[in-house]
């Protein structure tokens, strides 16, 4: 988690550089023939902070936690856990066709 955050901050330091390509000479509403570094860097730092994003809402939320008078301590989820479906032997014997 820590390398993956040191590489996002570098990516982001990077990413609004001024890219020092040679430009070439284009008509307006010509579409180039290959994306220009700064654009391929710009479309790699989009899918890292996607992919971040995702990896955040992966993380299972908690709310804080509580302290019961027999001094249990109870930390709930913010957003329940999908239920588990029973394991094919919990279900009971399977059906046979006569």
């Amino acid at each position: 988690m820590r390398h993956a955050l040191h590489a996002l901050l570098l990516l982001g330091l990077v990413a609004p550089a001024p890219a020092a390509v040679a430009q070439t000479t284009t008509k307006p509403g010509d579409k180039p023939a290959q994306e220009s570094p700064r654009e391929m860097l710009e479309d790699a730092t989009r899918k890292a902070m996607q992919a971040f994003e995702l990896m955040l809402k992966a993380i299972p939320q908690y709310e804080a936690p509580e302290i019961l008078d027999n001094g249990d301590i109870i930390i709930r989820r913010k957003q329940p856990a999908k239920p588990q479906t029973p394991a094919p032997a919990d279900r009971g014997p399977p059906k046979t066709k006569t």
